[in-house]
């Protein structure tokens, strides 16, 4: 179960009077915010309900508030934001007796008044605030989601077929925010009807594994050219070589795996499985496979494992090696 399969289980029947949501993604943190306020119906305009960013805010104010019985209405709610105090951030703004009076409030609350503190960073158990919050209230753990996980949400949120939205994240470099921007992209282009794969494919900005997969098929044709300029373009944009080798490495990995599998006469969906990939991307690897001699792709892979370690050895230059691996992978045969 997931943070949000726990926050979608709260309503107004059964809300905590108290709330903490804390963690370091910063995705996920926005996200549980923006569904959190959605269920507790928050308003900026109604003066029953009130909003502190701690560190803009006057913390005498935030506790005042806090303290207070509610006078525009029968129940109160307050949102403490950026309460770097509780967390293992280094940076504080409560005095020791603004905490003090947090601490007594938590022991003994008004029943009226509901609290909420969105944290960017984990809590500090060994605060003894932070342990009694614990005791009394729900903790969101904002924590990136897993690659299943991203895909039941996503499927469930957005109304699309899995092998769509799992495309849709491995086109997304697995971050939470750039999915659901992509999704929103890929809806609007399609304008009401079913989106299908090519519509991903046309509609997304190529990501770094998009790119990596160019520069594989360039170096499968000999185009060492285009392959260089490709390299060339993508560190421009700030990639850093060791990491463009890591996914190569990764891309060929996959092919000689894929190569090993169809000389076992495995299926299509037998492969899927084994391998946890995407369908649509495993459509575009299966020729390049099929089509290459299995000690070719076994040589070449071979090489960028060994050129891998060279660079973290200290050996050369890395952007000299992986000219070389543009150049000697081009040219095997």
């Amino acid at each position: 179960m997931t943070v949000f399969d726990e926050l979608a289980r709260l309503s107004m029947t059964n809300m905590p009077q108290f709330i903490v949501i804390s963690g370091e993604d910063e995705d996920i943190i926005s996200e549980l915010k923006s569904q959190l306020m959605a269920k507790l119906n928050f308003d900026p305009t109604d003066l029953s309900q009130s909003y502190f960013d701690l560190t803009e805010t006057d913390p005498d104010l935030a506790i005042e508030e806090l303290e207070s019985l509610p006078f525009f209405g029968d129940e109160m709610l307050v949102v403490f934001e950026n309460l770097w105090d509780v967390t293992t951030v280094k940076k504080t703004v409560f005095s020791e007796q603004q905490l003090e009076r947090l601490a007594a409030f938590l022991d003994n609350p008004l029943a009226s008044t509901r609290l909420v503190i969105i944290c960017h960073g984990k809590l500090d158990g060994k605060r003894r605030i932070v342990k009694q919050l614990k005791q009394v209230a729900l903790n969101l753990i904002a924590t990136p989601l897993k690659q299943n996980e991203l895909s039941q949400y996503f499927q469930k949120n957005a109304n699309m077929g899995a092998d769509i939205v799992n495309l849709i994240i491995d086109k997304s470099n697995h971050s939470f925010a750039v999915i659901r921007q992509n999704i929103a992209l890929v809806k609007t282009f399609a304008d009401g009807r079913e989106v299908t794969s090519d519509d991903v494919e046309l509609a997304v900005p190529k990501s770094l594994a998009d790119n990596i997969f160019d520069l594989t098929d360039l170096i499968l044709k000999g185009k060492t050219a285009d392959a260089r300029q490709l390299v060339a373009d993508l560190v421009l944009q700030g990639e850093d070589e060791i990491k463009l080798l890591a996914i190569l490495t990764n891309n060929f990995r996959l092919y000689y795996q894929i190569k090993l599998l169809l000389d076992k006469r495995y299926t299509e969906s037998q492969m899927i499985a084994y391998l946890k990939i995407n369908p649509y991307r495993l459509r575009f690897l299966v020729g390049p496979a099929k089509n290459r001699d299995k000690q070719f792709l076994a040589h070449a892979l071979q090489f960028l494992i060994d050129t891998d370690f060279k660079i973290k050895s200290g050996q050369a230059d890395k952007a000299f090696l992986m000219d070389m691996v543009l150049i000697r992978l081009s040219g095997i045969k």
